[in-house]
Formats: C-alpha cells, sequence, structure tokens
C-alpha cells in the first residue's frame, strides 16, 4: 500500500513539475544575426543557448534568464572564432553572456513584450531592454526579437586593421518556439 501511494504521488507530482517554468535551448530555435567590417559581413550565431522563463509569482511577477556559452559562438570563420573567445571576450573568466530581467506578466499573451534587465558581456553589466514579439502558432508560443549590441559599450575592442576592422555594432535576431 506504501509503495502505491508513493507510485501514485509521483504520477500526479510529475506533471506538474514539468508545467513549472520554461526552458527555451537551441533546439527550440535560433540566435544568430551578423557582425559587420569595413568590407564585408559576417556571420554571428550562438549555437548554445538557454532562456529560462520562471512561472509568475504571487505579484505576477516572471524572471526571464538568458545564457548564451562563448565557447559556442561562432561567425564562420574558425581562425575569427577563436581569437575572439581568447583575446576579445575572456571565456575563461567570463564563460557566458547573461541577460537578466524581472517583468510583470501573469500570462503570456501575444503582442510586443518590453524586458528592461541587466546584460552582461565580458563581466561589464549594462542596462538593456529586450524587445520581443509573441505570437501563437498550433497551440505554443513564438518568440522573435531583433537586437543590436554595441561591443565598445562592453570594453570590448574593435580588432583588425584597414577593410578587415570590425565596426561597433553585432545585430542578433532571435526566433525560439515553446
Amino acid at each position: 500500500m506504501k509503495l502505491k501511494n508513493i507510485l501514485l504521488t509521483i504520477i500526479m507530482i510529475l506533471p506538474l513539475m514539468t508545467l513549472s517554468n520554461t526552458l527555451i535551448t537551441e533546439a527550440n530555435g535560433t540566435f544568430a544575426g551578423l557582425g559587420y567590417a569595413r568590407s564585408h559581413d559576417f556571420p554571428v550565431e550562438a549555437r548554445i543557448f538557454t532562456i529560462k522563463v520562471s512561472d509568475a509569482n504571487t505579484s505576477g511577477m516572471r524572471s526571464i534568464n538568458v545564457e548564451v556559452s562563448v565557447n559556442d559562438l561562432h561567425t564562420g570563420n574558425g581562425m575569427r572564432d577563436t581569437h575572439m573567445r581568447m583575446s576579445i571576450l575572456d571565456r575563461k573568466k567570463h564563460p557566458l553572456i547573461t541577460f537578466q530581467s524581472e517583468v510583470q506578466m501573469v500570462d503570456f499573451s501575444a503582442g510586443d513584450v518590453s524586458l528592461p534587465g541587466k546584460l552582461q558581456v565580458n563581466g561589464i553589466t549594462k542596462t538593456y531592454d529586450l524587445k520581443l514579439n509573441l505570437k501563437q502558432e498550433s497551440g505554443k508560443w513564438r518568440a522573435t526579437g531583433a537586437f543590436v549590441i554595441v561591443p565598445t559599450d562592453f570594453d570590448l575592442p574593435l580588432v583588425g586593421m584597414g577593410p578587415m576592422k570590425v565596426l561597433d555594432k553585432v545585430e542578433l535576431d532571435l526566433d525560439v518556439l515553446f
């Protein structure tokens, strides 16, 4: 009888636990865009990322935490990737790029959402307003957004010479389904 009660409890609680909080990863979509040099554009892709969205607390507040692995940022060029991870972003001290926000959102609803928060790149934290569009598709939510990161805002050097010099702008697009 005791075993039956334990199994029944597990069967009832386990589905409830999976409903709490939302975890979005690269398996759910993409986080990629473009970097710019004087002579060309180049891809920037976060191949591994996580977005954790908490359940709303009793006040209707949710926590949103985004983590992007520096080791899994790719630019379509192995030498540029290595240089970026070793010379520009200090991946040993700061292996993650993070964004954290607390937002009033009792329920998800379609439309534009503004997430004021803190973006940390290479150990430097700045206020940042992430803007997303939410819409429902086939019973799931799709979140999309376009973001501009200015490397010098985070004391990152603009490397290269002449036409190869990197410009002070990285554009990223997020497109995930959850």
